[in-house]
């Protein structure tokens, strides 16, 4: 189930990337809006054929056992890796007339996605307490590696756009120095500035908490009053 889930997630996540990448075409070239709302027509009858096609597949596999479901799946894979192909050979032929739109409406794409993607992970870490485990630490960084590859590639395509190819290996080495380099400042002073704001409140509550008659220690003991212990409250 769980292999089902992700090829499932992982081919919706290109079918919206492709998706994005055909609206930012038809919105800069179709002044008609036909081919936008052909585009919508389209994807609501995929998602509703996809349904129904899978719907379909499930039934009839749990009809069929040995011999048979073997030659139903290999037919299923066959028929899959056919259209996978015909739709490769489709976009080669068409790429000729729509490589640079596509290029721009792909980095377009990549970036609002990578941000949508960020703020996603702030979402999910935002529900972290402090009994949290490895498996929820390491989801969140995984995904947000994922939408650092898809923000990085544009913004490097769009700094070595316009140079002549004998300069793009220099150009290269220069801007993953800076990037490195200001990144690696930006995180020294942001851990250190941290750092010391989090001693300066600590200390703070340290003494808020510590006077007998402050309203902190008096929610403390309402709540231990309440059966809460000394970690909970």
């Amino acid at each position: 189930m769980g292999n089902a889930l992700f090829v499932v997630w992982r081919e919706s996540l290109e079918a919206f990337l492709i998706a994005g990448i055909l609206y930012a075409w038809l919105k800069g070239n179709d002044d008609t809006c036909k081919g936008r709302r052909a585009l919508f027509i389209g994807l609501a009858a995929g998602v509703g054929l996809a349904l129904l096609l899978g719907w379909a597949l499930l039934t009839v596999q749990d009809e069929l056992s040995g011999n048979a479901l073997e030659a139903f799946q290999i037919g299923t894979l066959l028929v899959a890796a056919g259209l996978i192909t015909q739709m490769v050979l489709w976009m080669r032929k068409a790429s000729a007339s729509m490589s640079g739109e596509l290029r721009a409406g792909m980095s377009k794409a990549l970036e609002t996605g990578a941000f949508a993607v960020f703020a996603l992970v702030l979402w999910m870490r935002s529900r972290f307490n402090t009994q949290v485990d490895f498996t929820t630490l390491l989801i969140p960084t995984v995904i947000q590696g994922i939408a650092m590859a898809c923000f990085f590639i544009p913004l490097l395509a769009l700094t070595l756009s316009g140079l002549t190819p004998d300069r793009i290996p220099a150009a290269t080495g220069l801007s993953n120095f800076v990037r490195i380099t200001a990144g690696a400042v930006g995180t020294s002073v942001t851990t250190t500035l941290w750092d010391n704001r989090m001693a300066l409140h600590h200390a703070h509550l340290v003494e808020a908490i510590s006077r007998p008659d402050s309203p902190a220690r008096m929610m403390l003991q309402n709540l231990q009053s309440q059966g809460m212990s000394q970690e909970q409250a």
